[in-house]
């Protein structure tokens, strides 16, 4: 494998957006996804792992490895979110979800354990960092962190949420953060050298828009009219709660971050996690001037270049297309013909 490769652990809670982050993972030419845990976020964890064995299945992926992870926060009580996601955690516009074309189970055991040792055996392979990928609560990263401090050399993390400013799901907080505080704290205080951050403020600029849509439905198949049907759940879901009159697609960013560093502007800064305040828990506290003289800790985005992600995640969106089971009786036709 080539250097320029990079070997990549996705944790994700997988709803709409967490399914292509798993698309962009698994497809992206310069990316290596040596497997998917599953958290509580979206939905109960039972159920996002379903979402993550169907999203590999449909998307050709099915020889990668899903392990669950936890079922709730560290301290907290589970915080879901099936206003945005549906009861299913990744419903389609028309009826059905992801869940229907779940097949396999995913790898016995506890996660954190599985992903220590798929982690540390490809770190002792290549001598280079792996990425863990975040995107969704920081649960499975935290006891990954606590469990086996000797991990600490052997990553980096990037990870979807937080804010600087306005938060989603909480005035001050976004989701990933607000859902699973004590979880992020951790994280954030672990000592990894490399953390990447990338908040509200950069993914509510990738909006799937009308031309994106029409970009990626450059052929009639069953997959791709799939992912339509996933966007346009999420497009209505987004409308109605937020008032966005195009979905935000906010996970595959973090993915993208890894994949393409380049295509983002970024500040390294302090962050600090709020974990006490009855008004403000799971604030990423974004020191943005140095004003606390506390240890940089984060890189933070502050944009991306949008046409360059939408340019890796339709294209990551077509290699599935080309390879997706559920489009066998099409490829069958075409080389018959």
């Amino acid at each position: 494998m080539e250097d320029s490769v990079r070997d990549v652990w996705l944790d994700c809670d997988p709803g709409h957006d967490d399914a292509l982050a798993i698309i962009l993972a698994g497809y992206d030419e310069v990316l290596n996804l040596l497997g998917v845990s599953t958290v509580a976020g979206n939905q109960v964890v039972e159920k996002v792992t379903l979402n993550a064995l169907g999203t590999l299945t449909a998307s050709g992926l099915s020889s990668v490895d899903v392990v669950q992870g936890q079922g709730r926060p560290l301290l907290r009580p589970p915080l879901l979110c099936p206003e945005i996601h549906g009861e299913s955690g990744l419903e389609f516009a028309e009826g059905g979800s992801m869940q229907d074309y779940a097949i396999g189970s995913p790898v016995p055991g506890k996660a954190v354990n599985f992903m220590f040792e798929r982690i540390s055996a490809q770190y002792k392979k290549r001598g280079q960092p792996v990425c863990l990928v975040c995107t969704g609560a920081l649960t499975n990263a935290a006891l990954l962190l606590l469990v086996y401090p000797e991990v600490i050399p052997m990553i980096e993390i990037v990870l979807m949420g937080g804010c600087i400013g306005t938060g989603n799901t909480h005035a001050v907080a976004e989701f990933n953060i607000q859902t699973d505080p004590e979880a992020a704290k951790v994280v954030f205080e672990a000592g990894v050298q490399n953390l990447a951050m990338v908040p509200l403020e950069v993914t509510h600029t990738a909006l799937a828009t009308p031309a994106v849509m029409q970009r990626m439905m450059q052929r009639q198949t069953p997959f791709l009219q799939l992912m339509h049907k996933l966007l346009m759940f999420f497009a209505q879901t987004y409308k109605e709660v937020f008032s966005f009159e195009h979905p935000p697609l906010h996970d595959p960013l973090a993915v993208f971050f890894v994949a393409c560093p380049s295509a983002f502007t970024v500040r390294k800064m302090r962050v600090d996690i709020e974990t006490c305040s009855a008004l403000s828990a799971g604030q990423t506290v974004c020191d943005m001037w140095s004003q606390s003289q506390q240890p940089i800790n984060a890189t933070v985005a502050m944009t991306v270049d949008v046409d360059k992600f939408w340019d890796s995640m339709i294209a990551a969106i077509l290699k599935a297309d080309m390879l997706s089971p559920l489009n066998v009786s099409i490829r069958d036709s075409l080389s018959t013909s």
